[in-house]
């Protein structure tokens, strides 16, 4: 089954767990492998355990600690630099070429991958980054006073790299974003909101769950566009879907087909109950006044999909059991023929709904 497609609110929590299962442990995993050929101080193994500590706590905690450990990761990484900058010595940290080597690797990096960890507020992420940033060159440039054989251009280069990198990391999100909007949006229909016929076709592609498709038409829409105008249409479609999506809340997904035309899909959950909801959203629809009083009314088809047969087969006949219900007085609900249990006491293609009424 194709995965579903990334909204932008699911990009911080993709990226936070790349971030505590990739990134701080290859951090930590670098603190070990120093450890094979200089001496590491006891407050850097300390802080090297409580990252791989929060890592855990991410992988077992529930989702709403992420933002928490979020701030308690960052936050721990830039005092520790600061720390290292001003107190190394006490420490026991001394900045010879390996350890100045690993923080110009480090450094830009880990400002790179705090940019897109918080992509969702980005302005904490710009002062982490440039905390980072700062405590960073602070570091090296205290390490070039103390070091025998200084290098005055690398704290500076070492800013600049950081900055930029950070610069880059914001663009990527803004653009990751707006692209997600873009996917998003392509999947809704912009009067309604509701899913569009390609987020349909979508859900169709894969292996689906059995339930119960419904083709929902306005009746004698266009006598509203022609007798109050477009934009009195549009208020109708709109609220139609807001029943539609009141009514289905929490139990299906609504699709706006097009036009006039609307589309129900109900799991096996709520097949059960599928006659009796639509027939509450007919009878809403029916009971409401739109557009300087007139009223409107709802014809439906029902068909079952699933266990081998597709979405799209379940809508073809769903739609001809909509056409049924046109031709025999509209403002009704009509089963298809190989789904004559969905009305029960209907005989197969039957109608379930008021006396005709033109």
């Amino acid at each position: 089954m194709p995965p579903a497609p990334l909204r932008p609110e699911d990009l911080p929590t993709r990226i936070t767990r790349l971030y505590f299962r990739v990134l701080v442990p290859l951090l930590v995993g670098i603190v070990c492998w120093t450890m094979l050929t200089h001496p590491v101080s006891v407050p850097t193994l300390a802080f090297a355990g409580l990252l791989l500590l929060i890592a855990a706590a991410h992988q077992l905690l529930a989702p709403r600690w992420e933002w928490p450990l979020r701030l308690v990761a960052t936050g721990a990484q830039v005092v520790y630099v600061l720390a290292l900058a001003l107190f190394g010595e006490q420490l026991g940290v001394r900045g010879n070429g390996q350890a100045l080597s690993i923080v110009l690797l480090i450094a830009p990096m880990t400002v790179l991958a705090w940019s897109l960890l918080f992509s969702d507020h980005p302005r904490v992420g710009r002062v982490f980054s440039l905390a980072l940033s700062l405590a960073a060159t602070l570091l090296v440039r205290h390490w070039d006073n103390v070091n025998a054989q200084p290098e005055p251009g690398t704290a500076p280069l070492l800013l600049v790299v950081c900055l930029g990198t950070a610069l880059f990391g914001w663009a990527v999100v803004r653009l990751q974003r707006r692209l997600l909007l873009g996917e998003r949006d392509a999947r809704r229909d912009p009067l309604t909101g509701l899913l569009n016929r390609r987020a349909f076709e979508e859900a169709d592609a894969g292996p689906i769950l059995p339930g119960v498709l419904a083709v929902l038409d306005i009746d004698h829409f266009k006598r509203v566009n022609d007798r109050h105008g477009h934009e009195a249409g549009d208020r109708v479609l709109r609220a139609v879907a807001d029943v539609l999506l009141d009514t289905v809340a929490g139990c299906g997904e609504v699709y706006r087909w097009g036009g006039e035309e609307f589309v129900v899909c109900l799991p096996d959950t709520c097949a059960v109950g599928a006659p009796a909801l639509l027939e509450r959203v007919r009878r809403e629809v029916a009971g409401r006044s739109f557009a300087a009083g007139q009223h409107v009314t709802l014809s439906i088809g029902l068909s079952r999909y699933g266990r081998g047969r597709p979405r799209r087969a379940a809508f073809a006949s769903a739609d001809a059991a909509l056409r049924v219900a046109k031709d025999t007085g509209r403002d009704r609900m009509v089963a298809a023929p190989e789904s004559p249990d969905l009305l029960p006491g209907a005989e197969a293609g039957a109608e379930e709904g008021p006396s005709p009424a033109g």
